[in-house]
């Protein structure tokens, strides 16, 4: 049954809806409101000891190679998937003992907290703690803190447009066609064709350059709204970036791209402020746009 409301609340800017838990009765809890499916059991109540962050990408591919529950696409959450799972309205009891504030749709008895899925390059991970709503980084081989992961699924971008035909076509120009938004993207970023950040103001200078020289035969080349930008991002779909951290896009884009994405969404009063799309969360935030930031990736509307 249903155990919580369908509020709104913020994270990182991002207004997302508190979730709205449900009991499938098959080892899995649906947060219908953020639409996605968690493993109800953690770690630490399958296996009864600690997980390191390697291990917790193992335990994640055997459950997928076992389809639990049905499904092939479990995973490490991300850090603001993690955020959800905590809620102060509740108290359970974690393997010692002490209080952790999850929704008691949860068994007790599990780890006081769970992996992410964001890294900081090859050997530092983002932990996430439910006694106090606590984010932390720690070394990929620590087996002491944080005591387990969470899995859970999300429904994945759709493969198929309405008519059948895939959703994502690359065009063996350098550039991705998106069938459902009727956007074409470029392949790359410009964080993978330029090797350094860039500001806002570079960022529009670096698409302007890229109509001059008819990139791929178009002129139209733009920044993504947030909105736009936000279609792209594919919690499924889990890859690297130049630095081995981990971001989350759709499958015909290649690795080593940019952790963030410049929009063109500006502040509604200042001016100065513009949004920043982040691939290895999906999230948003408002930032300066003299800030350097990790790229750009250009965008323009199908032709009718």
């Amino acid at each position: 049954m249903s155990v919580r409301g369908g509020d709104v609340y913020k994270i990182a800017e991002k207004t997302v809806k508190k979730a709205d838990l449900v009991d499938n009765g098959d080892g899995t809890v649906s947060d219908r409101a953020n639409k996605i499916m968690w493993v109800k059991n953690d770690t630490w109540i399958e296996r009864g000891r600690i997980t390191n962050w390697h291990e917790s990408q193992v335990y994640a591919k055997e459950m997928n190679e076992k389809k639990f529950a049905g499904y092939s696409n479990w995973r490490v959450p991300t850090a603001t998937e993690a955020k959800l799972l905590f809620d102060d309205a509740y108290s359970n009891t974690d393997v010692e003992g002490g209080e952790v504030h999850l929704n008691t749709i949860f068994p007790s008895g599990c780890g006081f907290s769970t992996w992410t899925s964001e890294t900081r390059g090859a050997k530092a991970a983002m932990g996430y703690d439910l006694r106090s709503d606590y984010e932390y980084w720690l070394a990929k081989e620590n087996d002491g803190f944080p005591s387990a992961v969470r899995l859970v699924r999300q429904n994945k971008l759709k493969a198929e447009n309405i008519d059948g035909e895939p959703r994502f076509v690359n065009n063996g120009n350098g550039t991705v066609t998106d069938n459902e938004t009727q956007l074409i993207w470029k392949e790359s970023d410009s964080y993978l064709e330029l090797d350094k950040w860039v500001s806002w103001e570079e960022g529009k200078n670096y698409i302007n350059s890229l109509n001059r020289e008819r990139y791929a035969g178009y002129v139209e080349w733009r920044m993504p709204t947030r909105k736009e930008v936000q279609t792209i991002f594919d919690p499924g779909n889990p890859i690297t970036d130049k630095y081995g951290d981990t971001i989350l896009l759709a499958p015909e884009f290649p690795p080593g791209a940019g952790q963030t994405c410049w929009t063109k969404t500006r502040h509604k009063t200042d001016k100065a402020l513009v949004i920043r799309f982040q691939f290895y969360n999906g999230d948003y935030k408002w930032h300066q746009i003299g800030l350097r930031s990790h790229g750009v990736r250009a965008v323009c509307n199908i032709k009718k």
